[in-house]
């Protein structure tokens, strides 16, 4: 049972405080030292001391909610004759109107409950008295739906007294920022770079989002949202949405107020530590997300980008990689080489291209290395003695040497001109040496169509049984191939 304590007493134990002094209005917290019949002794530190009713403590049913020992948030009531504190005023009797004048003066909240909405704002019933809450003073943002604070009860604070109480305005706002401002002190003492902590994000922004840390608003700008390019934050945050971030910096802002950067990819963990989710040789689909001078640089994971070098957009030669490509443009490329230590990626669109191609006509199996083979290359380089053709079934670094003297008779001329770099030509392998040297020919292939056709002709005149001369033959064979391509 909680030991009695004459109201004497505690007037004299708090007048004997030798704490600060305080003004009515202001918020403090205590905990409670001593409980008597009908007063609550609040010790508020600094050897300062509180009184309270003991009602500010009673539950519905009159049950006490505090006990010795529990921290309690009160303001101040009075400073006559000792510390007065209260949790809020409350309205109600005969003397109704005077308690509501010692508030606006103390700086006290009371309670009310908004009965209705009115243009401009709301009605606030104060036990039975009518005020008047302007829109803007209900909440610390807009109110898009005045609606929702129906029936609502909450603290207000007592802004004007006119016309002996019949207008009366009042504002929840003010305690909110009140409270808020005492937050946000709280919030900066423990603030530092490095520390982590959680958050509830406030606005976004075309450049970011703000995120209140308690009391106080930070910044994660856009680039450290995530670890993949977004093009606005609303595509992965939503005002309201509670978001663990890291301090980054802590810099002097304007009007006294500091400015914080904070970082929500700092505390997750990137593609590269994660897995990239792919390999060398592999052919996956990017995003452009940048064009040089000297190539595009592709996004294939969430903030890694891959270079194709300008060489590696098209077999033909480009002055600049914008001719072919642009920003936010979907490609699929070749993932030519990974370098984990220094978080490069090479890549190649063309060979993607190439390798899709290819995969498509010759079907999963692999083509064999041989002489007499017919098949589709295309041109790499030419030299004043021939032309290098690359043979992308072999491999992607396969190639082979197409002398001048061996293109086709129709061919020969400007072999420059005739065979920009990326022109597919059909060819047969006539050789292969010990080295691995390639050799190539079109001249073969064409003697080998000519020996077929004069075959085809001469098996259809035999059976007819009228061979003839050789002459014949040959004048015969021409004047078909000349009746055909006609």
């Amino acid at each position: 049972m909680n030991e009695e304590i004459s109201f004497e007493e505690l007037l004299k134990a708090s007048s004997e405080s030798s704490g600060r002094r305080m003004r009515p209005g202001e918020r403090v917290s205590g905990r409670v030292a001593k409980i008597g019949k009908d007063t609550v002794f609040v010790d508020l530190g600094g050897k300062s001391e509180g009184l309270a009713d003991i009602g500010e403590f009673l539950d519905g049913k009159r049950n006490l909610t505090v006990k010795p020992g529990d921290r309690v948030e009160m303001r101040v009531a009075s400073v006559k004759d000792g510390i007065h504190l209260t949790k809020g005023m409350k309205v109600q009797g005969a003397d109704a109107l005077d308690i509501l004048r010692e508030a606006k003066e103390n700086f006290i909240p009371v309670e009310g409950r908004v009965s209705s909405v009115i243009k401009g704002g709301f009605e606030i019933d104060l036990s039975g008295i009518r005020s008047f809450c302007p829109l803007s003073q209900i909440d610390l943002i807009f109110t898009e739906k005045p609606e929702d604070h129906l029936g609502a009860r909450y603290p207000f604070r007592i802004i004007e007294i006119k016309e002996r109480g019949k207008n009366i305005i009042v504002s929840r706002r003010a305690l909110l920022e009140e409270e808020q401002e005492k937050r946000s002190k709280e919030t900066l003492e423990r603030l530092k770079p490095g520390l982590e902590c959680e958050g509830k994000v406030t606005k976004l922004t075309n450049f970011g989002a703000f995120v209140d840390l308690g009391g106080i608003e930070g910044m994660v700008h856009i680039s450290e949202i995530s670890h993949g390019r977004i093009d606005h934050p609303s595509g992965v945050l939503k005002p309201g949405q509670q978001v663990k971030v890291k301090v980054l910096k802590i810099e002097p802002g304007k009007e006294g107020r500091p400015k914080i950067s904070l970082s929500i990819k700092a505390l997750e963990p990137d593609s590269w530590e994660k897995g990239l989710g792919f390999e060398e040789g592999e052919i996956i689909r990017g995003k452009v997300s940048r064009i040089t001078d000297f190539g595009a640089f592709v996004e294939v994971a969430p903030g890694v980008d891959g270079l194709v070098h300008i060489s590696e957009i098209s077999f033909e030669r480009l002055s600049h990689p914008s001719r072919l490509l642009k920003e936010g443009d979907l490609v699929d490329v070749l993932v030519m080489g990974i370098d984990s230590e220094a978080h490069r990626i090479s890549l190649s669109i063309k060979e993607a291209g190439l390798k899709k191609k290819i995969s498509e006509e010759e079907g999963p199996d692999k083509v064999r290395l041989e002489a007499g083979q017919v098949l589709r290359g295309f041109v790499e380089d030419v030299k004043p003695y021939g032309l290098f053709i690359r043979l992308p079934q072999f491999g992607r670094k396969v190639r082979g040497l197409l002398p001048n003297e061996e293109l086709r008779a129709s061919e020969k001329g400007d072999v420059k001109k005739k065979f920009p770099r990326g022109r597919e030509i059909q060819v047969e392998i006539v050789s292969i040496d010990e080295k691995g040297k390639i050799r190539l020919s079109q001249r073969a292939m064409e003697e080998r169509e000519d020996r077929e056709d004069y075959e085809k002709f001469v098996k259809k005149e035999d059976r007819s049984g009228k061979l003839g001369t050789l002459g014949d033959i040959f004048k015969n064979l021409r004047l078909e191939q000349k009746e055909t391509k006609d």
